[in-house]
């Protein structure tokens, strides 16, 4: 019971943080403000977390977790090519409705010093199925520069498209940094096009219009057809 308590208060601490950090920012959130809205002593907070710091890194970690969570899921019920189709729309539907999510691309561009620390993600299961983290192989030059949850995020978009090209999806099969400078590129900028708000359905329209340009230029001439490019089921609000 004392643990439960102790979790359910730890959770709140995280998402009043993410709320606070995506308002105000890493410099401009503080810890007696979380806390009020944590409904939580700022002892209490100092509990949990030493610092705020600590507390930034616990919001990216989660955000990480569900990001590769999600993205295992869907590489798992379909191809790694539809994983990444379908992972855009997951990525901007959170954008809309996920202050965790929104908060760690924010931590990401402030460039706070603590950010080169890593965050406690969970576990990823090894294999061509799961949008695990990057590998050394999959961090190429052209993206060295990316930080914070952008590289999280542009690691997991890496991986779908390396798992793509291992299935014999792409036309590119022999590598090479065109598409993945093409897909990075476009997937990082989803963060920025969407982040301010935007209405479902007009997200869901560009994202679909988005994969329309992007498909012919990524699989073999033919086999347009065999992947959605639009949402699988209606996308919440």
């Amino acid at each position: 019971m004392v643990q439960e308590r102790s979790e359910r208060t730890r959770g709140r601490l995280v998402e009043a943080g993410a709320v606070l950090f995506d308002r105000r920012g890493y410099a401009g959130a503080t810890l007696g403000e979380i806390a009020a809205a944590a409904g939580v002593t700022k002892g209490a907070l100092y509990f949990h977390f030493a610092s705020k710091e600590e507390l930034a890194r616990a919001v990216s970690g989660q955000a990480e977790r569900s990001l590769r969570s999600a993205c295992a899921e869907l590489r798992a019920a379909s191809s790694p090519l539809q994983g990444l189709i379908d992972a855009g729309y997951w990525l901007v539907d959170a954008l809309g409705a996920d202050p965790v999510i929104r908060a760690a691309f924010r931590l990401g561009r402030e460039d706070a010093g603590w950010q080169s620390a890593p965050t406690t993600s969970a576990p990823t299961t090894s294999g061509p199925a799961t949008a695990g983290p990057a590998t050394a192989d999959s961090r190429q030059p052209a993206f060295a520069d990316i930080r914070g949850f952008h590289s999280v995020w542009a690691g997991v978009v890496r991986d779908l498209l390396a798992g793509a090209r291992r299935a014999g999806e792409l036309r590119d099969r022999a590598g090479g940094l065109g598409p993945e400078t093409l897909v990075v590129t476009a997937a990082c900028g989803l963060e920025v096009v969407f982040a301010d708000g935007c209405p479902a359905e007009e997200r869901a329209r560009r994202v679909g219009a988005l994969w329309d340009w992007l498909l012919p230029c990524l699989v073999r001439p033919g086999t347009v057809g065999g992947y959605r490019t639009r949402p699988s089921a209606p996308r919440p609000a």
